[in-house]
């Protein structure tokens, strides 16, 4: 039985209709792993800032803990030497050493991490400086939080 003139006209019409489909398709793929990608770096970011709140309350929390000393510390300044008392520091040992552990934490924790703290009469304001990953050319990023802690 010969073909009529439309059967004709539409042989290889489906094989254009399933490139169409695959690329749509591949473009909505595209899409999503585009936003996957996006998410995951968001999610790295505000891991950053909790890791830097934490760190702040963390050294807040020893300033507590070891009241009279001054826990000061200029982001641009070194941390204190090392005490070397082991497990029995007296006060102002104990401080050099919160100082050396809290600074080592936040390099560990953060890229290129760092921290301040500014002690004024009761009040304690703690800076922590990291560099951003999803742009290392721009500034770092600084986080401050303040809080009454009554030497």
């Amino acid at each position: 039985m010969p073909r009529s003139r439309s059967q004709r006209s539409q042989k290889g019409f489906s094989l254009i209709e399933v490139l169409v489909a695959v690329l749509i398709v591949s473009v909505g793929v595209l899409g999503v792993a585009g936003l996957q990608l996006l998410s995951l770096q968001n999610n790295t970011s505000a891991m950053y800032r909790t890791q830097a709140i934490q760190s702040a309350y963390d050294i807040m929390d020893r300033a507590r803990a070891n009241r009279g000393q001054d826990y000061s510390l200029a982001i641009e300044d070194a941390p204190p030497s090392d005490p070397a008392c082991g497990t029995d520091c007296g006060p102002a040992a104990m401080r050099s050493r919160d100082l050396i552990d809290w600074r080592a934490e936040l390099a560990a924790a953060l890229p290129e991490g760092t921290g301040s703290v500014l002690m004024n009469g009761g009040a304690m304001t703690v800076t922590v400086r990291w560099q951003d990953t999803r742009n290392p050319a721009a500034a770092p990023l600084e986080l401050a939080v303040t809080s009454q802690v009554s030497i």
